[in-house]
């Protein structure tokens, strides 16, 4: 048995695609999320699809919170032998067009949440020799986009983090590796997906939760074990491309 945490598990987004990809590889998973009655839907079609899954309710800016989805997990499972930090909020604004309480607010989830949670699972992954950490980044964190100056920052320092953490604790059993999601197809931007995947991803197809899910669990699996500190990009393309191409006709 293996047992996994994902915050922002709940609701239609790339963490509920995290939760089918690892319940699909037989792993027993915590779906948290800040709306219980999100996570619980969630765990009802996991446990109908046959997993083995529980929901929690989570605010990863509270530390009390997190404190006690570990310890609930630990007594549920007996052990945490990966966690996924899915959680996040966006922000489109010009850099210094936020008010602080808006700057404040995406730094307390997209940062200071994924470390909170870091730090409150480690003991328990530490007395059982070792454990895996995946951290949801973006492909805002590896370069410059209008209006995402601040939500790319966040991104940015948790893939800072996700070296660090890998760094300070590799040598006892801990890895950690961060996955940067592209233009992840959802019900809020299917009118705008078409033309994002013609002119600014290499490969013509839409990116699904269930892609960044496979990808997750590859990295938090023994088949990964000589992987740590990476950086995986699941978008298609986008990042690697210089410039937006033009809609071509070859083949």
């Amino acid at each position: 048995m293996s047992v996994c945490i994902v915050t922002g598990g709940g609701g239609p987004r790339i963490g509920n695609g995290i939760c089918r990809a690892l319940v699909g590889k037989g792993w027993d998973v915590v779906v948290a999320d800040r709306e219980l009655a999100a996570a619980e839907a969630v765990v009802e079609e996991l446990r109908a699809a046959g997993g083995v899954a529980v929901p929690m309710g989570l605010d990863v800016t509270d530390a009390e919170s997190v404190r006690e989805v570990v310890a609930a997990t630990v007594a549920e499972f007996g052990r945490i032998d990966a966690l996924v930090n899915s959680a996040g909020v966006g922000l489109r604004k010009d850099g210094a067009e936020a008010t602080p309480e808006e700057f404040d607010r995406l730094h307390a989830i997209n940062y200071r949440g994924p470390w909170t949670c870091v730090k409150e699972v480690l003991p328990v992954m530490l007395a059982n020799g070792g454990g895996s950490i995946v951290n949801i980044g973006s492909v805002h964190a590896a370069g410059a986009a209008e209006t995402f100056t601040l939500y790319a920052a966040t991104k940015a320092a948790l893939a800072a983090l996700t070296r660090g953490i890998a760094r300070d604790y590799g040598l006892r059993g801990i890895r950690c590796n961060i996955v940067h999601p592209g233009a992840v197809e959802s019900r809020g931007n299917a009118h705008l997906l078409d033309e994002f995947v013609a002119n600014r991803q290499m490969l013509p197809t839409a990116i699904e939760s269930i892609d960044i899910g496979n990808a997750v669990a590859f990295l938090i699996s023994a088949d990964a074990r000589a992987i740590t500190g990476a950086e995986l990009f699941v978008d298609a393309g986008t990042t690697a491309m210089l410039f937006e191409q033009e809609h071509s006709q070859r083949v």
